[in-house]
């Protein structure tokens, strides 16, 4: 059976590569290196070494992915004649390298003998130039990466690849949503290569302003150690608020205390959005965020639940109700999306101590008690009718619901001239809820139009004050008759 060995030529310095390494090459195996832009090939050339590299197929492909599974296509056609091969690759085979991570699948898959050889990394020259010790705790990522995976400010981070200037324009562009654009940071530019490396520390807003950067650049961001930054510093934050010597106030705060707050920050996003203030709604979302970190905090503190168990909650969730977007892409039909979340809900939420024929008949009434009494009564009823229409408990459109509203409105003015005030207050209910049904047949919220119409109805009344305060009288002074005039004529404004 075919054997491959994998090894590493080191970051670019000739004394770096290993004498395992260099003993494996110089045998009778072809030599496959993954690219020969590297500056040890020079060394290699001059110790006789034959190769065939894979650079060609940067050329040809069309994306790095593409280029990753030809390289491995053909290691696994040669490997399959029965020759042992070297495949050969800049660093350490094991640091941020893609080729070397589908082979060792493939080659598991295929039951192919291969053996790794390690190799200095580009990490630890990059340690040494910078004089720092990993263990105080560094992320390393590739700059294709960022996007997906945007670094932590309150850990110092390595990004690889910055391999021209215009990856180093995209890079900055990202970390300047992060980081302040004067933050310094450290460009390191031929790591490890004598004679040739560069350490040049500039300011964030001038990563793409180097001329020196190529294929081996790298940056490093030290750590946040004077502020609070990210989604982590805002968790910091909230322990230190919560700690001995944090704030009083925040100190003695319960889920219970914190109600109202969580109520009213959800209104001022809401808020926000209808008034089109994004710059406020950053503000406001920012402020609602800090409420659930709260909540979280505290349920730390009392062993019930963390921040991560919150995050890992949704995550979880969203992946088993969106299946057609997470587990079977080909399954996706927009016309089912709706039902597929409604049985996945009602699944999760399901009690196994009900016997199966009890849960079905009672399972819409049990989702209808389930909605929070917290929820504004429009939008409550409004749930519940549309949980009903699920049995095909509804009306085809709006206009036949429209005759429960006369029907209604009819039964009220009844109960008013009966003075009955029981009777009153539920006919009046029986009325708004009519209402809300007919609103959910239009597909229009009745909360946010009962909101534009409130909304509206302050406009016109300040546009009243304002008549008033021409003819110089307060609304007051006017009969019933006369603002009602001045109601009109504010319409008309």
């Amino acid at each position: 059976m075919s054997h491959i060995d994998i090894v590493g030529l080191g970051p670019g310095n000739p004394g770096q590569i290993t004498l395992e390494t260099l003993a494996l090459l110089k045998n009778t195996n072809q030599n496959f290196f993954r690219t020969e832009i590297h500056p040890v090939v020079d060394f290699i050339r001059e110790e006789k070494i034959s190769y065939e590299s894979f650079d060609a197929f940067y050329e040809t492909e069309a994306s790095f992915e593409d280029v990753y599974e030809k390289i491995v296509e053909k290691l696994m056609m040669v490997a399959k004649t029965g020759q042992d091969i070297v495949y050969a690759v800049p660093g350490n085979p094991l640091f941020g390298e893609k080729t070397v991570e589908k082979l060792i699948k493939v080659a598991k898959i295929e039951g192919l003998d291969y053996h790794i050889s390690p190799g200095v990394s580009f990490v630890d020259v990059t340690m040494n130039a910078l004089e720092e010790d990993p263990i105080h705790g560094i992320k390393i990522m590739d700059a294709f990466d960022f996007k997906q995976s945007p670094p932590d400010p309150m850990m110092a981070v390595l990004i690889t690849q910055v391999y021209d200037k215009h990856m180093a324009s995209e890079l900055k562009l990202g970390l300047m949503e992060i980081y302040d654009p004067e933050k310094k940071v450290v460009l390191l530019i031929n790591s490890g290569i004598p004679g040739e490396e560069i350490i040049k520390e500039i300011r964030l807003y001038e990563l793409d302003w180097v001329d020196e950067i190529n294929h081996l650049t790298s940056l490093y961001i030290p750590t946040e150690k004077d502020g609070y930054l990210g989604f982590n510093g805002t968790l910091a934050m909230m322990k230190t608020l919560r700690s001995e010597e944090g704030c009083a106030w925040d100190r003695i705060q319960t889920h219970e205390s914190l109600k109202n707050y969580l109520l009213e920050e959800s209104y001022e996003v809401i808020d926000a959005i209808d008034n089109e203030d994004w710059e406020n709604l950053t503000e406001e979302l920012g402020d609602l965020l800090f409420q659930i970190i709260f909540h979280s905090e505290i349920g730390s503190e009392e062993s019930r639940f963390t921040m991560n168990n919150v995050i890992k909650g949704i995550n979880q969730k969203m992946i088993r109700r969106h299946p057609h977007v997470f587990l079977d892409k080909a399954d996706f039909d927009p016309l089912r999306v709706e039902t597929n979340w409604d049985a996945i809900k009602r699944l999760e939420k399901s009690d196994s101590s009900h016997p199966k024929e009890i849960e079905t008949q009672h399972q819409i009434s049990r989702e209808m008690k389930h909605i929070p009494k917290a929820m504004p009564a429009l939008m409550e009823a409004y749930k519940v009718q549309k949980k009903a229409s699920k049995v095909g408990f509804d009306w085809g459109d709006a206009l036949p619901a429209m005759d429960k509203i006369v029907e209604e409105t009819a039964e009220l003015w009844e109960a008013m001239r009966a003075e009955h005030s029981e009777n009153i207050e539920e006919e009046l209910g029986d009325l708004l809820f009519s209402v809300v049904n007919v609103a959910r047949l239009l597909k229009i919220q009745p909360e946010m139009s009962l909101r534009k119409a409130t909304q509206k109805f302050i406009n016109r009344f300040e546009a009243m004050e304002k008549i008033g305060n021409q003819e110089k009288k307060s609304l007051n002074d006017y009969t019933l008759d006369q603002l009602d005039a001045i109601w009109n004529r504010a319409k008309g404004l």
